[in-house]
């Protein structure tokens, strides 16, 4: 099912399998999303907007992301999406680990240009627009990794590891630009926003106050909930909440939990409260969200 594999690519981050951890997902919105909320993951993903227009916050900054752009989100790099404008959207995610790339570290390939990438050695563009010049040999070498998947014929694991080597050499010629990286403020805030994120994702089945998460990051609830609102663009109880109903519509799309279990199972006690906060969302019911994206 669609939506189960768009959960597992947006929420575990590793796809495919051990063998080829690499996967490619089509997504349209709001067929299923009108919003994932900020995260990261280890791996490196490339989003290719075939249609429409949408919101995308990386590294703490805005983006209006349209047709035709390539968005390059590098590894541990926090992100999030939204649906605008009721613009209908399709995309397709490409999601790799770069150790299939740097699995021979002694070489050349990866002391030069994979390591110190990782290390954040390279300046490293963000959204490549189709009136960027080389952007037709970058899409083309997206659309090969794009079409080797879907495809998946005899080999098709040699041309998607030779597809990614050639991506890379065009980003490595024509975008990627040494660069000595130096700790920033920035820095600090984003592994601040990424402690809070975790120990959301590890326990957002069970009550979750603003004193423990403040605690984490060592700031105090008022400044906490001030730094929470101005770098995610939300409240922290509206994040909770976000975050609770991406995971709520994966267990009705995808198991025979009753209502009641699916809201116990997100840690929202109370039912009422649940189906109001999902029908504000999604715009009906949760018994009705069942129904009409099961069959869509």
């Amino acid at each position: 099912m669609q939506n189960e594999e768009m959960w597992s690519l947006k929420e575990h981050g590793q796809k495919g399998d051990f063998l080829l951890p690499f996967s490619v997902v089509n997504t349209t919105m709001p067929d299923f999303y009108t919003t994932y909320p900020m995260h990261w993951h280890d791996e490196m993903e490339i989003v290719y907007v075939e249609s429409g227009e949408f919101e995308e916050t990386i590294d703490l900054e805005n983006y209006r992301v349209k047709k035709g752009d390539i968005i390059l989100i590098n590894p541990r790099i926090l992100h999030s999406f939204r649906f605008v404008d009721d613009v209908r959207t399709s995309f397709r995610t490409i999601l790799f680990d770069m150790g299939m790339l740097t699995s021979n570290s002694t070489d050349a390939c990866s002391i030069n240009y994979f390591l110190p990438f990782l290390e954040d050695r390279f300046l490293t563009p963000v959204i490549i627009s189709r009136d960027s010049e080389h952007y037709q040999e970058l899409k083309e070498a997206v659309q090969l990794l794009i079409t080797a998947y879907d495809d998946r014929k005899k080999y098709y694991e040699i041309r998607i590891k030779s597809g990614l080597y050639q991506l890379f050499y065009t980003l490595f010629s024509y975008y990627y630009t040494p660069e000595d990286h130096e700790p920033s403020i920035k820095d600090t805030t984003t592994r601040n926003i990424k402690i809070i994120l975790d120990y959301i994702g590890e326990n957002y089945m069970k009550p979750i106050t603003i004193e423990e998460l403040s605690e984490q990051v060592n700031l105090s609830k008022h400044y906490f909930m001030r730094f929470f609102k101005k770098y995610m663009g939300t409240t922290c109880i509206e994040y909770i909440n976000d975050y609770r109903l991406n995971v709520a519509t994966h267990l009705l799309l995808t198991t025979n939990m009753q209502i009641t279990e699916v809201s116990t199972q997100i840690g929202v006690s109370n039912l009422s409260y649940f189906n109001r906060i999902f029908k504000k969302k999604y715009h009906m019911t949760p018994k009705e969200y069942r129904v009409n994206v099961d069959n869509h």
